[in-house]
């Protein structure tokens, strides 16, 4: 006997349609820039009309943002597959940089950086953009926290542990967008990046604190003159 599948209910049919959307914008920001990403090339990758793109979007910035908070969670989601097949008997800070590399040479990261770009100059999207780069940039604080931090993630919010990813993020970034003309790699990605484990190493055990270090030499000197 053959089963009969469910019928899917409005609400599912609603939100695939919305996901095929919000797949469709990111496809078409990766492969044609913001510029060609147009609510008719949108619909046309989703396999809807256009006005039924409008239905759920009423106007292309109402789907760019929405497509903002879609890329967030995918990049989050990318990140917890590649944390979970992480080697726990290899090279902590080779796998963290890596890791964190390859969620910068990615097709969600070319989407971003469309939006990114196009929110210089729109008002309306730059808010999402920024607080998704906020979030984003959070996710990332609490995976390198928890492979490469001190003390473990309670000092992951002293400056001398976020210093660590913040470097990364500011070398990864500089490095996709130089290769972010296809065909083109000005800069030797696995070089520079093979270099960057080796500077890195020392922020893998901290830096010292300078307060904390002048505190302990006056706590010694009190003890030494307490003792004569």
């Amino acid at each position: 006997m053959v089963s009969m599948k469910p019928r899917r209910t409005q609400a599912e049919r609603t939100a695939e349609t919305r996901h095929a959307l919000l797949d469709a914008t990111l496809d078409a920001l990766d492969e044609v820039g913001f510029k060609g990403t147009t609510t008719t090339e949108v619909a046309r990758r989703a396999g809807v009309s256009v006005g039924a793109l409008q239905g759920h979007f009423p106007s292309k910035i109402g789907l760019l943002t929405a497509a903002v908070e879609f890329a967030l969670n995918r990049r989050i989601e990318e990140f917890e597959v590649l944390m979970a097949g992480l080697d726990p008997s290899a090279d902590k800070l080779d796998e963290a940089i890596d890791l964190l590399w390859s969620m910068f040479s990615g097709p969600t990261f070319t989407a971003m950086h469309e939006l990114w770009v196009a929110a210089r100059t729109d008002a309306e999207l730059a808010p999402a953009v920024i607080e998704t780069d906020r979030r984003f940039a959070e996710a990332c604080d609490r995976v390198y926290a928890e492979l490469l931090g001190p003390d473990g993630p309670a000092d992951a919010d002293t400056p001398h542990s976020r210093l660590g990813p913040q470097m990364a993020f500011a070398l990864m970034n500089g490095l996709a967008l130089s290769r972010s003309i296809e065909g083109y790699e000005p800069l030797a990605a696995n070089d520079i990046l093979a270099a960057f484990k080796i500077l890195a190493r020392p922020l893998q055990a901290g830096f010292p604190d300078p307060q904390a270090d002048q505190q302990q030499d006056q706590q010694e000197d009190q003890q030494e003159e307490g003792t004569r």
